[in-house]
């Protein structure tokens, strides 16, 4: 009778136990959990550039007049003081050739009167000749010295105009866009070529104003363009801009940097568009965890982790970031069961809920 006793007693309680653990298990939230582990992260600015060259000049006509020779085209290449174009020279190279008529003139004045002077000086020491004499002719050659000096002038003036009727590259370079034709009138200032250097091309992009204490001068970008798929190559900041770029609505709040366009560049075409990644900080061996596995709230951070089949949430010091990853400094350890978020405050889930893990998410 004992016996049988006990074992009904030992039924009793088996039943109470299955009850108790199959209430637990359909009581308990199910959740996804994940294991914050250690490897390296880095904090990247993802921007878009494009290839620049402050060495751009606008070709224009200095004079009014017919083009009467186009020697370029768009695309040629050109060397400093090459004649790109030239206007009806036949008015300028007349005055010039007026103006060197009476500079010789004028000249021979000088010499006319220098050798007058000189004769009237030797025959004044004999006593031949009055000083009044010798003063006027020596007024005479002076004068005529000066209008020596005007000519001189005017023909520097024809040479200038002259030289204006040809325009000129002033550095090597392409030209990239051409306005104009032979046999064209134009004024002066009409647009004619547009000149841009060889040498001097660089990228520039502009950045988040809010990410200007994180770029800095010689600093490594990591750049990529969609006309070359699959190379990646680096360049280097070498000047940020000192003011933040606003316009009328403030919408627009970044500043400008710019790098270098080093022999590892592909040969990129002005105004070419670059994909840049600027890395601004590095971790190595440091623990991170997903964005899925935070959760933001009241400007602060938190995950909920799973200890003994209960929920705990845990503040946590975050660090650096990448796009899809977070440094955890300091509030957990690896070993701990972090449930998935997805970023949003676990609402169903209290402190101390009941919990049922159903699997465990491998990380990123």
């Amino acid at each position: 009778m004992k016996k049988i006793s006990l074992i009904i007693v030992t039924l009793l309680l088996l039943t109470a136990v299955i009850s108790g653990w199959k209430y637990y298990q359909d009581d308990a939230i199910i959740v996804e959990v994940i294991n914050a582990e250690k490897g390296s992260i880095e904090s990247v600015i993802r921007v878009t550039g494009s290839v620049i060259n402050d060495r751009t000049v606008t070709m224009t006509a200095l004079v009014n007049g017919q083009i009467q020779g186009m020697l370029v085209q768009k695309g040629d290449r050109v060397k400093a003081g090459q004649v790109l174009a030239y206007l009806d020279k036949r008015e300028a190279d007349a005055l010039v050739e007026k103006a060197t008529a009476v500079v010789a003139r004028e000249r021979q004045a000088v010499d006319e009167a220098s050798r007058k002077l000189e004769r009237l000086r030797k025959i004044s020491l004999a006593g031949n000749a009055s000083t009044q004499a010798v003063e006027d002719t020596e007024a005479q050659w002076r004068a005529a010295q000066a209008r020596l000096q005007v000519a001189k002038a005017e023909r520097r003036v024809a040479q200038i105009q002259r030289e204006k009727v040809e325009v000129t590259a002033p550095w090597d370079g392409v030209i990239i866009e051409k306005s104009t034709e032979q046999g064209q009138w134009v004024e002066a200032g009409i647009k004619l070529f547009t000149l841009v250097a060889e040498e001097g091309r660089e990228i520039e992009a502009n950045v988040d104003a809010g990410d200007s204490g994180v770029v800095e001068i010689g600093q490594t970008v990591s750049l990529t363009c969609d006309a070359f798929p699959g190379l990646r190559w680096n360049e280097t900041i070498h000047w940020i801009s000192p003011a933040i770029i606003t316009d009328e609505n403030a919408v627009l709040n970044s500043f400008a940097v710019r790098m270098t366009l080093g022999a590892d560049a592909p040969p990129l075409l002005l105004g070419q568009q670059v994909d840049i990644e600027i890395r601004t900080a590095r971790r190595d061996s440091t623990l991170k965890l997903p964005y899925t596995a935070l959760i933001e709230s009241d400007e602060t951070s938190k995950v909920a982790v799973v200890r003994d089949g209960k929920v705990k949430y845990l503040p946590v010091t975050t660090g650096i970031e990448d796009f899809t990853h977070v440094e955890i400094v300091d509030g957990i350890t690896a070993d701990e069961s972090i449930i998935i978020s997805h970023g949003k405050t676990l609402k169903a889930l209290t402190e101390n809920s009941l919990v049922k893990v159903k699997t465990k998410v491998e990380l990123p």
